[in-house]
């Protein structure tokens, strides 16, 4: 797993000092192994116990241990000068790739199965989201509907709130959402929750607060590329997960699906006339 992406993906949930920390790290990865915790706390503007905090936080025993694996991660980057080559195509082209390959470390095997698994059992499954992310929603409610399952979603915050009240621990909630912080999404899931629900999360970020209210969390490349015309790399690293979902779903039942997908044809093609 890429080491920057892994702190990247934890920064909404740190603190005000301990982002100080990050943000340094983020910005200077290949000077930090030669930095004492004197320095860093004092570049950072932040007390020693801050850098300490942060190490821990991020899953490291110390401040040390992080030292080293951020020395380990430098030795094995490899430089892509290529990128220039093929002018900003082939700059975004790069970024793409980088991010996906974060999102890949992050996605495990199991928390895939158990994430379709899930899902194949569900009674009814809601997808609560709004934004951006309503846009990976409809599209996970479009290929799930596809595959026979009973998906409720519409892009009105309120809605989805009305919908959370009717859910019953035959249902599934899904949410998604980039920051994993998005308060009207956090509402809707914990109301389902009080239901008995089994609930998914799909963000971009660990340690957020969507993360640790569902029962499971699926964690897509927190990677951002600024510049003025913006970027679809969280979307599309999210769009990546939901076509693994689909696939792996399939693969759990693949007569019952494959039934569902001839009469799905059958009924298309009745509609020619």
């Amino acid at each position: 797993m890429d080491l920057l992406a892994m702190i990247s993906s934890f920064f909404p949930s740190l603190s005000k000092s301990e982002k100080k920390v990050a943000q340094l790290i983020l910005s200077n990865p290949d000077e930090i192994e030669y930095l004492s915790i004197n320095e860093i706390s004092a570049m950072a503007s932040v007390g020693e116990s801050t850098v300490v905090r942060f190490a821990r936080k991020i899953g490291f025993s110390g401040f040390q241990d992080l030292k080293l694996a951020l020395a380990k991660y430098q030795a094995t980057v490899i430089k892509k000068d290529s990128r220039e080559s093929d002018g900003e195509k082939g700059i975004i082209y790069q970024q793409y790739i980088d991010s996906l390959a974060e999102t890949m470390g992050f996605l495990k095997e199991d928390q895939i199965q158990k994430a379709v698994t899930s899902i194949h059992e569900a009674r009814r499954i809601y997808i609560f989201a709004v934004g951006n992310s309503g846009l990976v929603g409809m599209n996970l409610s479009n290929r799930l509907k596809r595959l026979g399952k009973w998906v409720e979603f519409v892009q009105d915050g309120q809605l989805q709130s009305i919908y959370a009240t009717m859910m019953t621990k035959d249902d599934l909630a899904f949410a998604i959402s980039t920051s994993g912080n998005t308060n009207e999404v956090i509402i809707n899931v914990e109301m389902a929750k009080s239901h008995g629900c089994k609930s998914i999360s799909l963000t971009n970020y660990l340690g957020s607060k969507l993360t640790e209210i569902s029962d499971l969390a699926l964690i897509g490349s927190s990677k951002e590329y600024i510049s003025d015309a913006g970027s679809f790399a969280a979307m599309v690293n999210q769009m990546f997960i939901v076509d693994v979902l689909a696939k792996e779903l399939v693969k759990l039942a693949p007569d019952h699906y494959h039934e569902l997908r001839m009469k799905r044809n059958e009924a298309l093609m009745n509609r020619i006339n």
